[in-house]
């Protein structure tokens, strides 16, 4: 197998595991956390597993649009940006902007299943304490992809901040 191939490789077997643990965590969730219930909670209330359906994007906004806008909106829009990240990630040559860009599409495509696969929702289950801050007392509950896209994009952010803008500034 040639280095290009087995790059390739890893980047697909990267890929799919974090699409498979998301997709297989909402899955669970789904099936033995009734809807709007709270199955655990750890740390005095400070991390819960519940069961909620988001049929908007980030923080349920957009949930009351028409139905044709959002297949537009969370439906092809991310498609296209998916597709155009997945290619920045094959031409990366730093391996941390790289995984931070594979991070982001992984978590894009577990969502974009929810919405092709899940006519009531994204699933979302993960959900923190905030104390207040933001005037929130709880984070608004989210998944393992939706935390595969932040973790992208704080990784990426720092990449172009710090590593990217060091090599060009030399």
């Amino acid at each position: 197998m040639s280095a290009k191939s087995k790059q390739y490789f890893n980047i697909f077997v990267f890929i799919i595991s974090l699409i498979f643990f998301d997709q297989l965590s909402k899955y669970l969730v789904a099936k033995y956390v009734k809807l709007g219930s709270i199955y655990f909670s750890f740390f005095d209330d400070f991390f819960r597993i519940i069961h909620v359906r988001n049929t908007g994007i980030l923080f349920s906004m957009g949930s009351n649009i028409h139905y044709s806008l959002k297949k537009i909106f969370f439906l092809a829009m991310p498609i296209f940006i998916l597709i155009f990240v997945f290619y920045l990630s094959l031409k990366e040559r730093n391996c941390i902007a790289r995984i931070s860009l594979l991070l982001i599409f992984s978590g894009g495509v577990g969502n974009v299943i929810d919405r092709l696969f899940r006519p009531s929702g994204v699933v979302d289950f993960l959900d923190l304490k905030f104390y207040g801050i933001f005037g929130l007392d709880r984070w608004p509950t989210f998944n393992f992809a939706d935390s595969y896209v932040v973790i992208g994009m704080i990784l990426f952010l720092v990449y172009d901040f710090f590593i990217k803008r060091k090599v060009l500034n030399k």
